[in-house]
């Protein structure tokens, strides 16, 4: 495992509230020359640290679509299932995280649709997609 020292933990603190921040600007900060702030950045990432980089949205775009929590179990617990269930969930566009949990469910949707009626349509793509689901619940997030 990596160990993160002082310098690392910086350039992570950087990154989170400026992703999209120069090598230059971020060698600056770090008052170090490029080179050296290149190679922690490369070996960060080289050691999946960060995995990626993504864009925060703004409260007033994320007011026109609705955050929908849906509770998942799945038919079947054979081999197999349980990735072919995520390999398709995944590939709907509204779907932003799928979590699997134990207990009484087997997943945790994390859903981003316009309103009711868009997030009624998903629900009959998924089933008619036919990927096992025995039942899933849904919450809305206020």
């Amino acid at each position: 495992m990596y160990k993160l020292d002082e310098r690392d933990i910086q350039i992570l603190s950087i990154l989170q509230k400026e992703g999209r921040i120069t090598k230059t600007a971020l060698a600056e900060r770090l008052n170090l020359s490029l080179t050296p702030s290149w190679d922690r950045l490369q070996r960060l990432e080289e050691e999946g640290i960060i995995e990626s980089y993504g864009a925060r949205l703004s409260s007033p775009f994320l007011k026109n679509f609705h955050l929908v929590i849906t509770e998942v179990e799945l038919e079947s617990h054979k081999e197999g299932e349980f990735a072919r269930f995520e390999d398709a969930i995944m590939s709907f566009d509204e779907v932003l995280s799928c979590w699997s949990v134990g207990g009484g469910l087997d997943y945790i949707l994390k859903v981003l649709v316009k309103d009711v009626s868009d997030y009624q349509d998903f629900l009959k793509r998924v089933l008619k997609a036919n990927i096992g689901l025995r039942r899933y619940f849904s919450y809305a997030v206020l």
